[in-house]
């Protein structure tokens, strides 16, 4: 087991320094977001960071990317491509049998009006 060894003096005023630097940064920036003659740039750096934030996205190859979108477009083309070839054939299997339908309704229909006739005559 490894001892732990204690930070020199130097060591603990360089953190201490480096904290405050960062808790002045932070301050600045609060104070600037405030500042009227600063507005007008805060709000271009926040549009600005959106932009790079949607670009970086859109370039990306998470789920959201550009990449993969088209890859799932193009899943959704094909899919729809074969469901049109399936409704193309079943519509001519359809209007093919519904002319046979029609050819012998026509003809059970011709035969109905036939028979009365041949009784009349007949009598």
């Amino acid at each position: 087991m490894e001892k732990r060894q204690q930070r020199t003096p130097a060591e603990i005023i360089a953190e201490t320094e480096a904290r405050l630097e960062r808790l002045r940064l932070r301050q600045a920036q609060k104070a600037a977001k405030t500042n009227p003659a600063l507005s007008p740039l805060m709000d271009e750096k926040a549009d600005l960071a959106k932009q790079i934030r949607e670009a970086k996205k859109l370039l990306g190859s998470g789920p959201q990317s550009a990449e993969q979108r088209i890859e799932k477009h193009n899943v959704w083309i094909a899919k729809i491509n074969t469901e049109m070839d399936e409704a193309v054939q079943t519509l001519a299997e359809a209007n093919g049998r519904m002319a046979e339908i029609l050819t012998e309704i026509s003809r059970q229909v011709d035969t109905l009006l036939e028979t009365p006739k041949e009784k009349a005559a007949e009598a």
